[in-house]
């Protein structure tokens, strides 16, 4: 189950995940504030606001070169692999270092309109002795490495959690991977 889940280091610069970190502090009129049950975090959709759209697409082409890497990494075969697929939303997220924000354990694909997610890219944005996304049944985890792409399937066998940050911000940058219908 493990060989699903993989982590590239250094899939952006630094100095890009600098950037995107203050840009998120400074447009805290777009946040999104999610605090319920086991989730608690701030968030803004990049595809929501204009000023996010180069960013999407830098993400979005890194998140295609991994894809390829993925693929060959997984011996992903074509009869495995769907004919169409789409991106979801791209979501650059923050968890405070204040002994709530954290998102326990979990699967991505719950119901029927999560039920078109079919991978997992989370990339984190800077260094975090904890905040690591855990896979508790499976005994792994993945560090929080600034510039380091975790992806994996957001389905029940991949039960997994994102620790509580304990000195400083989380902060990382995610979409999935959608199922399209063919015509």
């Amino acid at each position: 189950m493990n060989n699903y889940i993989q982590i590239y280091k250094n899939v952006i610069q630094p100095e890009y995940c600098d950037e995107l970190i203050q840009r998120f502090e400074n447009n805290s009129k777009q946040w999104e504030i999610h605090d319920q049950g086991p989730m608690s975090f701030s968030q803004i959709n990049l595809n929501m606001n204009d000023e996010w759209k180069p960013d999407v697409q830098i993400l979005t082409n890194t998140y295609m070169k991994y894809l390829e890497q993925y693929k060959k990494d997984c011996v992903i075969t074509k009869e495995m692999w769907p004919d169409k697929y789409a991106f979801e939303q791209i979501r650059l997220k923050r968890y405070l270092p204040n002994d709530k924000d954290q998102f326990g354990p979990h699967v991505d694909s719950v119901n029927a309109d999560s039920a078109l997610r079919f991978l997992v890219f989370f990339i984190y944005l800077d260094d975090n002795d904890r905040g690591e996304t855990s896979f508790p049944q499976l005994g792994l985890g993945s560090p929080c490495t600034k510039g380091s792409l975790l992806m994996f399937p957001p389905l029940w066998p991949w039960l997994h959690a994102g620790a509580k940050p304990v000195n400083k911000s989380k902060y990382m940058v995610g979409s999935y991977l959608h199922y399209r219908k063919t015509q």
